[in-house]
Order: C-alpha cells, then sequence, then structure tokens
C-alpha cells in the first residue's frame, strides 16, 4: 500500500444544498452554476489569507473550492498551503496528484512547478514502518493507522506521514486490541513501531444462581386501568404551513429565474466578455457575474430552508377533538324561572 498516507489527506465535508421541488434539469444546472461561482469565491478568499500568511485558514478554503471545481491550480495552491503548514506529506501526495492532472491537460509550466516540488519534498519526508514481532502470528489480525484499516502487505512499508502523533492499534478475534502513539519528527524523521503478541481477552466466570427453598409471598394483582374514553380527533393545516410553503414557492421561482439569468450571462461572458480589450468593462462583467452567482446562492438556501419549516410547520401541527366546539352560552326561561347555560370546551 505505497499510499498509507491517505490517512492525512482528509477531505472536508462539504455542505450540500437541496431543494424541496422537483425542478427538472433546470435545477441541475443551477446547482452546477452555483458550485461554480462558489469555487471561484472561496480560492479568491484563499488566496489573500495565503498571501498574509494565515494558513491555518487559507488551507480549508483551498480544500472545498478543489473539492466544488477539481481545477489543477486549485489543487497546486492548496498542496502549497500544507507546505507552508510543515505538511509535507500530504503537499507530496497532492503535488503528485497535480503533476499527473497537469501531464494529462499538457501544461509545461506546471508540469515543470509540480516537479520541482515533488523532488524538493520527497528528502523533507518523516516516515513510519510497521511490523510484526517475530511471534506474531495472527491469521485474522487487523491494523490501523490514524483510524484507517491497512493491509498486511503494507508492514514492512516505509510510509511517509505528516509529523506530529499518530495511532497504531491491532485487534484479532478474541484477543485484547493493543494501541501506541508514536510523535514523528517535523523533517526525515524515520521510526518503527514493532506490534507484539496480542493477549487474550479474559473469559468471564459464569457463577450459577441456587434457586431458594422460601416460596416467595404472593400478592393481589394490580387492578387494570381504565380505558381512556376514545375521543375521535383531527389535525387540521394551520395557516402558518400555507404562508410558509407561499413564500418557499416564491423562493424557488426567483432561484429558477436568476440561475437561467446567470447561466447566460456566464455563457456571453466565457464566449467574449472575459477577452474584451477594456479592461474595466470586462471586470465590470465578472463582477457582476460573481454578484448574481451569489444571490442566486441565497435564493436556493432561503428556498431549502422555507421547505424545511414548512415541513416542521405541518408535522407538528396540534390535533383537535372532534365534534367538541368553542364555548358557547345561551339563555332559557321556563315557568318556574330564567338563566343561562354554558356548553362545549373550555
Amino acid at each position: 500500500m505505497t499510499r498509507l498516507g491517505c490517512q492525512v489527506l482528509r477531505r472536508l465535508a462539504g455542505a450540500v444544498l437541496g431543494s424541496a421541488f422537483a425542478l427538472g434539469a433546470s435545477t441541475a444546472r443551477a446547482q452546477s452554476a452555483t458550485e461554480v461561482s462558489l469555487a471561484e469565491t472561496l480560492y479568491r478568499q484563499a488566496r489573500e489569507l495565503s498571501a498574509s500568511g494565515n494558513y491555518a485558514d487559507a488551507c480549508p478554503k483551498f480544500a472545498e473550492s478543489y473539492r466544488l471545481d477539481a481545477a489543477t491550480g486549485t489543487l497546486l495552491n492548496l498542496a502549497s498551503c500544507h507546505e507552508s503548514q510543515g505538511r509535507f506529506a500530504t503537499a507530496w501526495l497532492e503535488f503528485s496528484d497535480a503533476l499527473v492532472q497537469s501531464q494529462r491537460e499538457r501544461r509545461q509550466s506546471r508540469i515543470k512547478f509540480a516537479e520541482e516540488r515533488v523532488a524538493a519534498l520527497e528528502p523533507k519526508l518523516s516516515r513510519l514502518t510497521l511490523v510484526l514481532a517475530p511471534q506474531v502470528d495472527e491469521s485474522e489480525l487487523t491494523l490501523a493507522l490514524d483510524g484507517v484499516g491497512i493491509g498486511r502487505a503494507a508492514l514492512g512499508v516505509p510510509t511517509p506521514v505528516d509529523p506530529g502523533p499518530h495511532q497504531v492499534e491491532a485487534k484479532a478475534p478474541g484477543k485484547k486490541t493493543w494501541a501506541a502513539s508514536v510523535e514523528m519528527g517535523a523533517v526525515a524523521d524515520a521510526q518503527t513501531v514493532t506490534i507484539p503478541a496480542l493477549e487474550p481477552e479474559p473469559v468471564p466466570v459464569v457463577v450459577p444462581l441456587v434457586a431458594s427453598a422460601q416460596v416467595p409471598a404472593t400478592r393481589a394483582p394490580e387492578p387494570a386501568p381504565a380505558p381512556a374514553a376514545d375521543v375521535p380527533r383531527d389535525r387540521p393545516v394551520p395557516t402558518s404551513v400555507y404562508i410558509a410553503g407561499g413564500a418557499t414557492l416564491a423562493l424557488g421561482v426567483a432561484a429558477s429565474v436568476t440561475s437561467a439569468m446567470y447561466l447566460d450571462r456566464r455563457s456571453t461572458y466565457q464566449s467574449g466578455g472575459r477577452n474584451n480589450p477594456d479592461q474595466a468593462a470586462a471586470q465590470s462583467d465578472h463582477d457582476s457575474l460573481q454578484t448574481l452567482g451569489v444571490v442566486n446562492l441565497a435564493l436556493w438556501i432561503g428556498t431549502a430552508g422555507g421547505a424545511a419549516l414548512t415541513g416542521y410547520f405541518y408535522f407538528t401541527r396540534p390535533e383537535k377533538r372532534v365534534g367538541v366546539g368553542a364555548p358557547r352560552i345561551t339563555g332559557w326561561a321556563t315557568r318556574d324561572g330564567a338563566g343561562l347555560a354554558a356548553t362545549g370546551a373550555f
């Protein structure tokens, strides 16, 4: 397993936007345009943070931008960011992936840059080797490094890992779990962890229960509770459901309209607007396109939130008894006297 360092490259889980309305192919196109717009915005913010030396905030933004739009340039920036953090194994893997992509795209400048970074990082890599003690012969032994399962073929292979603490774990049926922690140095550290024979799991002792000669005292059964009155109930739809549903529908329609506008303007910009010799006009068109993309994203978020709120109002609506009206007071009179009578539920 030559890429045991996969555990050092933990991708951030991205936020997934959903819509409660089936809008067909138009919705799919709108989501794609929104992802591209958001990826561009994250990329620009990450470049600014990286330029100011704030790599802790820049690297996650580069990673999320690459997840939304897998551009080779974004991956190269992400690798450079991780290299600046001292995460050489992660950067080495990312530069290696970027090199393959650049070769596929035939971008010579990027190929050269990626090759130079891979070559420069290789002498700095810290490597961790896992081996078994001579007496270990566990056919069902399972190994894990930082919570990631590894195969027996990876044993004895110096694996590039990032500096810092790493957890090694070994398990087998009927055996105690063995675990150890190792601290890897910052540059060109090489360490070996030897996994010993696992200790057997202790067998629980079962103590049989001895029946007592005493006859337990009996007690009279408690009376069963009286059944509740079978009162018919209903769950009428409140006005809040219709209000929230109408607002959600309006947001969905507005999101669809802005999606179509965004795609049209984006097509116009890509076909000729970005090459406009008037740089000011070209920048204005690009900023307008970005603003429209952000507005479209906000409308889709509002649509999803409205759908969730409508569902909440609908499924949590209270029950009401059927056939019981509101309190009502009526008058009565006979030859013996007069008075008031109250009926209904209070």
